[in-house]
């Protein structure tokens, strides 16, 4: 369910924060998006994810994360499942530069593509968007979409890394120079 609430109360908030609601909330240009939280199947894609990019991230000096924020300024941020990014990018509140690749596991009825623009404007390197339902990743670069390898899986810039559906449709594959992995959910 979608709701607008014109002017929000600051004892809401409040609440969000002490009850530890608000960690997933984003800020566009000042407007606030509540976000909800994401099912147990989105949440062990993401992180299963981040877990498989860990190592390829590593080697190249950067960090991975899950739901940290990425700033525009203090009201323009938003929170990607997965973020790797460079360590001069970090900072206490989440990540002040531009990361190299974000992913938005997309759930039904979110906003995953409307966020695509802002990244890439942010400077992302790649902006991949995996659907929790069938597995399909799209990748978004400032040069366009990735295509799929003969296949499937689309490689992701700067990590050498590819992704992609499993030919059985069964499980997101990720591809790094250790080996194949299955996400399934």
């Amino acid at each position: 369910m979608r709701a607008v609430i014109l002017q929000v109360d600051e004892r809401m908030l409040a609440e969000r924060r002490r009850l530890g609601l608000d960690h997933l909330d984003e800020m566009w240009e000042g407007v606030l998006h509540v976000v909800p939280q994401p099912t147990s199947r989105h949440q062990i894609i993401a992180t299963a994810l981040a877990h498989h990019l860990f190592d390829a991230a590593e080697r190249r000096g950067l960090l991975v994360a899950t739901e940290i924020s990425v700033f525009a300024g203090d009201a323009d941020y938003r929170v990607p499942d997965v973020s790797v990014f460079p360590v001069s990018a970090r900072s206490p509140r989440g990540v002040d530069g531009p990361p190299l690749l974000v992913v938005e596991v997309r759930s039904p009825n979110d906003e995953s593509y409307d966020k695509v623009a802002w990244y890439l404007a942010r400077g992302a390197g790649s902006v991949v968007v995996v659907d929790q339902a069938t597995f399909s990743v799209e990748v978004f670069t400032a040069e366009g979409e990735g295509r799929p390898d003969p296949d499937g899986l689309v490689a992701i810039a700067g990590l050498d890394v590819r992704l992609g559906p499993s030919a059985d449709g069964a499980a997101l594959v990720v591809e790094t120079e250790d080996g194949t992995q299955r996400v399934e959910g």
